[in-house]
């Protein structure tokens, strides 16, 4: 029995970094004169938008499951967190550690995404209220454990205060696994019953 659990199960493997995404697609997006043809184009980069808005919010759930896990199998004994590369950050990086930027630039777009849809397309389009309150936990999350730039033990793990309250009987860890065998992190937002 190992005393370490991994800080990442290989979730990140599929994440994506949504804020230069975003900002490709708008810089693409802009190089079209008129309106006719940028409209024309947002409603192909819509699908793209939506389908990495749709993984990154999997993934945050997937962070906020495996922090539950690892911290309530381990309650009894806590076990050093392997891997958690911010623990190694000097100084002067912790200072400049924005660990907001990608969340907080997420939050912001929902709003503007829906109002581009509505301007590109002459439809409306709501983002689901599920990934606004993935989100807003995994907000959370990052808020109360600083970044993790001190998380070296599971005790050291702060739950979202709903999370934290929850008595999950799933088995996270196979959820978890099968999603990472089988490449898909959308296949974790089938378990978002058990933190909403």
């Amino acid at each position: 029995m190992t005393n370490q659990v991994k800080f990442d199960p290989g979730i990140g493997n599929f994440v994506i970094d949504f804020n230069n995404f975003i900002n490709d697609v708008y810089s693409q997006l802009m190089s079209f004169r008129t309106i006719h043809q940028k409209r024309a184009r947002f409603k192909l980069y819509s699908n793209k938008i939506i389908t990495n808005m749709k993984n990154n919010i999997a993934f945050y759930l997937g962070c906020l499951l495996w922090a539950y896990y690892i911290k309530n199998a381990n309650s009894d004994c806590p076990k050093e967190i392997e891997g958690n590369v911010f623990l190694n950050l000097n100084e002067e990086e912790k200072n400049n550690y924005d660990y907001m930027i990608q969340v907080n630039f997420m939050e912001n777009y929902f709003d503007s995404y829906e109002r581009d849809f509505l301007y590109y397309t002459g439809q409306e389009t709501k983002i689901p209220e599920e990934w606004k309150i993935i989100l807003a936990l995994y907000i959370e999350f990052l808020e109360k454990n600083k970044g993790f730039i001190n998380t070296r033990t599971t005790s050291d793990i702060i739950l979202p205060d709903s999370l934290s309250s929850k008595k999950i009987s799933e088995n996270i860890n196979s959820i978890l696994q099968e999603a990472i065998e089988k490449k898909d992190l959308n296949l974790l937002l089938n378990m978002v019953n058990i933190v909403l």
